[in-house]
């Protein structure tokens, strides 16, 4: 043992310290703060690692990284907060201009640990510069709904939900993952709310006059009275023969768009393709298909209203709403909204170029986006998966009804408004 270099005794010194330290944190089942005697105390962190390739091991060092320690504690935190039981919206990383705010509600094992990052990066600002990287998923995002109770959302609704009451129809901000029609009685939808709901406008026969998709957010109506539910309908079929166009949708789209604005006009129809069913185009359809109503004719209507390299922010009016239109309808022009892991596959590329790929030789999954779009929103392409769809009924006009234009308008989510920011794209609710 005399034989061997001063420097490697003290490597094995602090191995063995840590060690030590591990085995006495397992037992006692949590994170404590080990602390470490003068003679260990070094400017690095030495590690034995052992090579794969031959039978011999060597000592070397390994600086440490404040600023990689502290955003691992910060990740560590946010996936516990993931399972907590919120009515608020539930992040899934830490706000970036405030990395350790949750640094309160740790037990005290876990506090003692990130104290012990704050003074080894204390010197160099490592913490502050931690925070400069801001990420879509540091946002408030869209709340867990299989977290949330019935009287949480019931809460959620009533409080900041609805956006338009006048004594006959009432417009709700859905929340982003609410279905409006549950698959069964247990299911928690807007449609097993009613009862309740209901009770508390003082209106028993609530009912849905206009729904939306579960995967969207935005404007549901719903109607206090037949009479008034009849009326919505009336009022809303007669601006789509008009060719009307009474909603606005919102949404940020991945892909160029050949120009600022146009229309989208081809038919649509429901296909089993694998397990899943889902919406196609038909380019050329058959008359009986067209009479059966197999094949519906759809139009969307569409305005660029500001833009990136290789994003955009759009607007989307349909003239009638057909299941998923509006993301088949992008994905002819070789372009999908940003969170939609379903259809955005079927934009694939060709010799480097954009093409559109045939429906049933794909199937759904997560997102690929261009690696500068992932670098302008902080993420990694294995986040892409938690990245939820962007798009948003943000704006309703009943045309004529009760003799006169009524416009309804619901804000954009907090992580929509955070998506924005991050690319640099317009509040398309400015001038609202």
């Amino acid at each position: 043992m005399a034989m061997l270099p001063k420097r490697l005794l003290l490597e094995v010194d602090v191995l063995f310290l840590t060690r030590i330290h591990r085995l006495l944190s397992s037992k006692a089942n949590q994170s404590q703060h080990f602390p470490v005697s003068a003679r260990t105390r070094v400017k690095c962190l030495s590690e034995v690692h052992v090579s794969r390739r031959t039978k011999t091991s060597t000592v070397r060092h390994s600086f440490s990284n404040p600023v990689a320690n502290v955003a691992t504690a910060s990740s560590a935190v946010c996936k516990r907060q993931l399972s907590a039981e919120s009515d608020d919206d539930i992040p899934w990383f830490l706000d970036p201009q405030n990395p350790l705010e949750m640094v309160e509600h740790l037990d005290d094992g876990e506090r003692e640990v990130q104290r012990g990052k704050q003074e080894v990066s204390g010197n160099l600002g490592s913490v502050k510069k931690a925070s400069e990287k801001k990420n879509i998923l540091s946002g408030r995002t869209i709340p867990r709904i299989d977290k949330l109770t019935k009287k949480q959302l019931l809460g959620r609704i009533q409080n900041r939900g609805i956006v338009y009451d006048d004594g006959h129809i009432v417009a709700i901000n859905k929340l982003a993952g609410l279905p409006v029609q549950g698959q069964n009685p247990e299911q928690l939808s807007l449609n097993s709310l009613l009862p309740e709901l209901g009770a508390a406008l003082e209106a028993p026969d609530l009912s849905i006059v206009k729904p939306l998709d579960w995967h969207l957010s935005g404007i549901v109506l719903l109607a206090r009275t037949p009479e008034a539910r009849a009326e919505v309908f009336n009022v809303t079929k007669a601006a789509t023969q008009r060719n009307k166009f009474y909603r606005k949708y919102w949404g940020v789209v991945i892909g160029t768009l050949d120009s600022p604005e146009g229309e989208i006009k081809c038919h649509l129809a429901q296909q089993k393709i694998g397990d899943h069913t889902m919406t196609v185009p038909v380019l050329n359809p058959t008359q009986a298909a067209v009479r059966r109503k197999e094949a519906r004719n759809c139009l969307t209507r569409y305005k660029v209203l500001s833009q990136g390299q290789g994003y955009a922010l759009v607007q989307l009016e349909p003239r009638q709403m057909f299941v998923d239109q509006l993301q088949v309808h992008l994905s002819t022009k070789l372009c999908s909204i940003l969170g939609d892991h379903v259809y955005s596959s079927r934009v694939g590329s060709v010799a480097g170029m954009p093409a559109l790929m045939e429906p049933t030789n794909v199937s759904p999954r997560t997102q690929r986006v261009p690696k500068d779009i992932l670098k302008k929103m902080n993420l990694r392409a294995i986040q892409m998966h938690k990245v939820p769809v962007h798009l948003h009924c943000g704006e309703m006009v009943l045309p004529r009804y009760r003799g006169r234009d009524i416009k309804i308008t619901a804000p954009l989510p907090k992580h929509f408004l955070w998506t924005l920011q991050l690319l640099g794209l317009k509040d398309p609710t400015h001038d609202l």
